[in-house]
């Protein structure tokens, strides 16, 4: 047997023929083959077998009047055996399908299948129902157009919410007691909480000890321009342009000025030395910044007037200033340590103590916070600790202090709850819903009056609640305003609408059918929900 593909050509077939040595050729043809529906190529094939027999295998058997004319044989198979003769689904299923629109044309137009595929002759076609399709064709297209646009038509609006965040504000008492008062919301129960607190740090001293700095020396020239002699006095003092300080290690008398024979003005001069003063002009610590560089000019500080007329000029170091010092430990740093430490050791104490009332929360599943009225913490039994005495040649000193802190807590929870009671009591549930209080925003705005023993305070506590419209409440017919706007108008003019809506923070509008751009016509089709952030 030989297979036939749907695209061989008779030249293929011949081909395969010609190669096949076996005695009957059995050719196996897909349906619908333009071969097996042809005279002329049937007819070339049943030459080319020549004495023997040509047998044709198909399920299609409209052109069986074809191979009768030319004494071709021919076996029909049915859908089981395509399958059985390799058939690939595909084929198969093209198969099917074409059978199915056979049966329905024949139905139709009350044709034969001999009549329907006779490649010989043409006949009319009588008693045609093609109308009754066509007619059952129109109706299921309005049928479809009706559903849609009147029935089916839905518009889900999905509206998020605008939250607001409003403060409110109750009264309470905090009050020292033995147990809470069950009978009064408003009067809270206080406790007392305590820690001591060790704390000890090095600090670095600041003042050195100006007689272990090593001074700088020079060799300078004192020049005068003037046309009379000047004299000074041992220690007279001379400075640079940075504020150095020196000062003259013995008397100088300083030479007049003469005329040359141009007329040219010689200033008269003489060497000396002279030392660095430990402060410059500013009074701080000159040190090593008296080594100044060969050729710097320095001035008289005390001249009223010629102040450039006499100067001196720097020859050459006699001793150079190094950076060896020593300090000392002073009560102005024993003074600026102590702040700091005491900064730092309330600091230190507030947090383990925090972190006590934290662990206290978590071992016995409460609630309690350090009351935050009028700072109310309380710092007692401080006391400072160091090792050294003052003007001690140290770098660095140890401070120690010790403190107790103390306070009071409430259970913050009973607090809340009041609270939120209270907030619940006077929203207006038709237009407002709460969606929830910022437990961390609970904080004290004003006392309003206190008592020290037993201790007493009356004060106002604030929290933070966030609310957003009730749109889906049944009372509120707000919803039904919103359609009555939007009802029957472009999605994106809907979409600006409901946007610019004060209680609308964002929308999604999703119209089924898809092909549809406006907001459904029916009422009761457009259908508004709520998402929460």
């Amino acid at each position: 047997m030989i297979k036939i593909h749907r695209k061989d050509s008779i030249i293929d077939i011949i081909i395969k023929i010609n190669n096949c040595k076996e005695k009957e050729i059995v050719l196996d043809f897909p349906f619908s083959h333009p071969i097996i529906h042809s005279y002329t190529s049937l007819k070339i094939l049943k030459n080319k077998v020549w004495k023997k027999d040509l047998i044709i295998i198909t399920s299609d058997k409209t052109a069986k009047k074809i191979w009768a004319k030319l004494w071709i044989k021919y076996s029909q198979i049915g859908d089981l055996d395509l399958l059985e003769y390799n058939y690939s689904f595909f084929e198969y299923s093209i198969y099917v399908i074409k059978r199915y629109f056979i049966e329905l044309y024949q139905f139709l137009s009350n044709k034969t299948p001999d009549l329907i595929f006779d490649y010989q002759k043409k006949y009319k076609t009588t008693n045609s129902k093609m109308w009754l399709f066509l007619l059952w064709l129109l109706f299921s297209f309005f049928l479809f157009v009706f559903i849609f646009y009147f029935a089916v038509n839905k518009t889900y609006i999905y509206i998020t919410p605008e939250i607001t965040i409003k403060t409110k504000a109750e009264n309470f008492i905090f009050r020292e007691q033995e147990k809470d008062e069950i009978s009064n919301n408003h009067v809270i129960k206080l406790n007392e909480i305590s820690k001591l607190i060790y704390i000890t740090d090095t600090f670095w001293t600041s003042w050195v000890d100006e007689t272990t700095l090593k001074k700088s020396t020079w060799r300078v020239s004192f020049y005068n321009e003037l046309d009379e002699s000047v004299q000074l006095l041992k220690n007279t003092r001379i400075q640079t342009d940075e504020w150095i300080i020196f000062t003259t290690d013995s008397a100088v008398y300083i030479p007049k000025s003469i005329r040359s024979s141009t007329w040219a003005i010689i200033a008269g001069s003489v060497d000396i030395d002279i030392t660095s003063k430990i402060h410059d002009k500013k009074w701080d610590v000159a040190w090593i910044k008296a080594n100044i560089w060969t050729g710097t000019i320095l001035s008289l500080p005390g001249l009223k007037t010629n102040k450039d007329k006499i100067y001196a000029k720097t020859i050459s170091p006699t001793k150079w200033a190094d950076d060896s010092y020593t300090k000392q430990f002073t009560k102005k740093d024993l003074e600026n340590a102590s702040k700091i430490l005491e900064w730092s050791l309330k600091q230190q104490a507030l947090n383990e103590l925090k972190q006590q009332i934290s662990n206290d929360n978590k071992n016995n599943n409460i609630t309690y916070k350090i009351l935050g009225v009028d700072d109310f913490l309380f710092y007692t039994d401080l006391k400072i600790t160091w090792e050294n005495d003052v003007w001690d040649n140290i770098d660095n000193f140890d401070l120690s202090w010790t403190v107790k802190i103390t306070s009071y807590t409430y259970n913050t929870e009973k607090v809340l709850n009041q609270l939120s009671s209270t907030i619940k009591e006077t929203i207006l549930e038709d237009i407002e819903k709460m969606l929830f209080i910022n437990n961390d925003s609970l904080r004290f705005s004003n006392t309003i009056y206190k008592i020290d023993s037993p201790l007493e305070i009356k004060a106002t506590a604030q929290v933070e609640a966030f609310f957003s419209h009730n749109f889906l409440n049944e009372k509120n017919n707000y919803v039904e305003k919103l359609k009555s706007i939007i009802w029957w108008i472009d999605k994106d003019e809907a979409l600006k609408i409901l946007l610019n809506n004060k209680n609308i923070s964002d929308v999604k509008i999703d119209i089924r059918p898809f092909f549809i751009n406006k907001i459904s016509k029916i009422n009761d089709n457009i259908i508004i929900k709520v998402v929460e952030k």
